[in-house]
């Protein structure tokens, strides 16, 4: 029985409204399980002993169209056929309740992030973060880009600048001021949106799938967390009022565990605040293999700390593979274990390595035949992605491309390959903005 439950009353009989109580938790103990350690303590704590309140565990989509009309499946504990929903402090549109544990509720119109609660006779439902519904603004400004967008990969760029492929891709130091005519003030001055992957001290990308004793550990975590705060700042000083991006460390699940990732990101995003830089210009590593929620057990604050995420899902054009973790279509599928941040995502890689372009140079991730099949795949992966970036949540989309090799969109002598084609014509035939 949970700490501080009151004792039984002489004679040992449990009251109805205890023996409710007590099977719910019991019941929410065994969902929580699955969601990790982390997730049981904090619904422990959430649940005063003798409440007959009703619990909410998870809610499905877990964001929506700020218009409302996003129809959600609430999970949980507790619930009667009077129950009432609130986003926020807003009613839902309507309420279904299907059984004590499943209600269908209507989002009403909304903005940024609120709690889903269901309203009892005995209260609401406690705040948990798996009650978080986020709604997605309307998709506006440009949303493509390619990872090296730059003149010092692809050359002349204008050719897609003119389709708004404005995203640009580089990596700094942790600690390190970029020139004023390095490549971000060149891609600023092109119109392009920079997104800065800031690494840690000795970072090579070298020794992918190994864990790397240079990772920031311990008091290195401090060390790391002011090299980001120094470098973002400096750019952000550099160019006021620009948008621009940042990523704490570039596919850290290939070199540490998410638990050490979690420790990180937990020191990093209040100083960061601290230092002036907007949570949601700040995108954590994000992939499936129930990364995410390993985060979350190490470190629960994340949970509500989180603001942004980005993706790398190289694999096919379509469906979902490798536990989640490959696959354009696998983005939503991890954004359903997201508690803060859902609403404002990146993919700032994905892409094929072409054998037959500059003879498959750098081909050493996914790649393709021939330049044809690489293009295909491209265009297939678009496609599939043009319905995340219409909800409003997916916020851009980087091809990568920083090579004259397997991967180029764009030779050295300004020809296109047949994925630049692909990009081009698909940027024209969606202009989405």
């Amino acid at each position: 029985m949970p700490a501080g439950t009151p004792p039984l009353p002489a004679g040992g009989a449990m009251p109805p409204a205890r023996r409710r109580a007590r099977r719910r938790v019991l019941w929410a103990l065994s969902i929580l399980a699955l969601l990790g350690a982390g997730a049981t303590i904090a619904v422990l704590l959430l649940v005063p002993a003798g409440r007959t309140t009703a619990l909410v565990l998870r809610i499905s989509p877990n964001n929506g169209a700020a218009a409302g009309g996003t129809t959600v499946r609430i999970y949980g504990t507790g619930f009667t056929r009077s129950a009432r929903v609130d986003f926020g402090a807003r009613p839902a549109r309507s309420v279904r309740v299907l059984s004590r544990r499943t209600i269908v509720a209507v989002s009403p119109a909304g903005a940024g992030s609120v709690q889903a609660r269901v309203l009892e006779s005995g209260g609401p439902s406690a705040a948990t973060p798996y009650g978080r519904f986020a709604y997605d603004p309307p998709p506006s400004g440009p949303w493509l880009g390619l990872n090296g967008n730059s003149v010092g990969y692809l050359g002349p760029v204008d050719r897609f600048q003119r389709d708004h492929v404005a995203f640009d891709r580089d990596e700094l130091g942790a600690g390190e001021v970029p020139s004023t005519h390095g490549r971000i003030a060149r891609a600023i001055a092109q119109g392009m949106i920079p997104d800065v992957v800031i690494e840690y001290g000795g970072y090579t990308g070298n020794d992918w799938g190994h864990l790397d004793p240079r990772f920031p550990r311990g008091k290195a975590i401090l060390s790391y967390v002011h090299g980001f705060v120094r470098t973002a700042t400096a750019i952000r000083r550099m160019f006021p009022g620009r948008r621009i991006l940042f990523e704490p460390i570039n596919e850290p699940y290939g070199y540490a565990t998410a638990a050490q990732y979690a420790a990180v990101i937990a020191r990093l995003l209040p100083a960061a605040a601290r230092a002036g830089i907007p949570p949601q210009d700040i995108y954590v590593a994000a992939r499936g293999e129930r990364w995410i929620p390993k985060m979350y057990a190490a470190r629960p604050q994340l949970r509500n700390l989180i603001q942004g995420w980005y993706f790398h899902p190289y694999g096919p054009p379509a469906g979902v593979a490798q536990e989640d973790s490959a696959g354009i279509q696998s983005v939503p599928v991890v954004q359903s274990q997201m508690t803060s941040g859902q609403n404002n995502i990146i993919i700032s890689e994905i892409g094929w390595c072409a054998l037959t372009v500059d003879h498959g140079e750098e081909c050493t991730g996914p790649n393709a035949p021939s330049g044809t099949a690489a293009a295909v795949r491209l265009a297939a992966a678009l496609a599939n992605a043009l319905p995340m970036r219409r909800a409003g949540w997916l916020r851009g989309l980087l091809v990568y491309s920083r090579t004259d090799g397997g991967w180029a969109m764009q030779l050295p002598n300004g020809v296109l390959t047949e994925q630049g084609r692909a990009l081009v014509r698909f940027a024209r035939a969606h202009p989405e903005r």
